[in-house]
């Protein structure tokens, strides 16, 4: 079955989640226009260790991603999507955070009125 597999899909199922990680960490810093140095000062790691991670050699802690998730207001699975499976473009995930911020709003205003009565 693997031989009726295009080329472009074998490389994507050949990667690991590393690499996938590693490209969207680099296409979401460089969509912000933000420099390794600046990211990995935000981040509390080296540039190198940085580099690392954006080519797939190094991953990150848990403490990182969240960072990360903060940083660039995403979800940690954003991270792990490949270009065949993500067809929408970067302000779908923006679209949704922002709907989840305001009915986060919208909630911590109800729960104040609740207990102010």
């Amino acid at each position: 079955m693997l031989c009726f597999i295009r080329k472009s899909a074998y490389k994507i199922w050949r990667m690991n989640s590393k690499e996938i990680f590693g490209q969207n960490l680099k296409h979401f810093r460089k969509l912000n226009k933000i420099t390794q140095e600046e990211l990995s000062e935000k981040l509390g790691i080296t540039p190198n260790h940085l580099s690392r991670i954006e080519n797939g050699k190094s991953f990150v802690t848990a403490e990182v991603l969240d960072a990360l998730c903060v940083i660039f207001k995403i979800s940690p699975a954003t991270f792990f999507y490949t270009k065949n499976e993500f067809s929408g473009d970067d302000s779908l995930f923006t679209k949704i955070d922002n709907i989840i911020d305001i009915e986060l709003v919208k909630l911590g205003s109800q729960l104040k009125e609740k207990i102010r009565r």
